[in-house]
Order: structure tokens, then sequence, then C-alpha cells
């Protein structure tokens, strides 16, 4: 994943971003060839630098969302 994919989902992550939009997102990155295993080592890279409480559990709402814990129409990738 390139450095300025990375610092997109961060910000779209921190910046308190809709679920639907971080989703749409993830969905970008689907697409251009990014795997679920690669977003997942950003989100553990993120939360050991998350600044407060609320980021950590921001960053782990949208962790569910990559690993399918959500509604069937929000999952973005496939088992």
């Amino acid at each position: 994943m390139s450095s300025d994919l990375r610092q997109a989902l961060e910000r779209a992550i921190l910046s308190g971003m809709s679920l639907e939009e971080v989703v749409a997102i993830l969905r970008q990155y689907k697409a251009q060839g990014v795997t679920r295993d690669e977003v997942y080592s950003l989100l553990d890279a993120l939360r050991a630098t998350a600044p407060n409480e609320a980021a950590d559990d921001r960053i782990l709402e949208v962790s569910d969302y990559v690993a399918g814990f959500c509604s069937p129409h929000m999952n973005v990738w496939d088992e």
C-alpha cells in the first residue's frame, strides 16, 4: 500500500468521517488491489500511535468492517 493511501485512510479514520465514507475508501483500495492483510497492518500501526481512546475505538470499529464483522451490504472483502 502506498504512503498516499495510508495517509488518506488515517485522515479519514481520525477525522470522524462517517463509517459509510470510510467503507467507500476501503472499497476503492480493494479495487486498486490492496489486500485485507495490508489494511490490517496499517490499522495495527495506527492503533500503536492513536492519540487517544476515542481514536483507538474508531480504529477498532473500522477493523470490524475490514474483518467482515458488519452487515453484509457493508462488507468489503469477500471471504
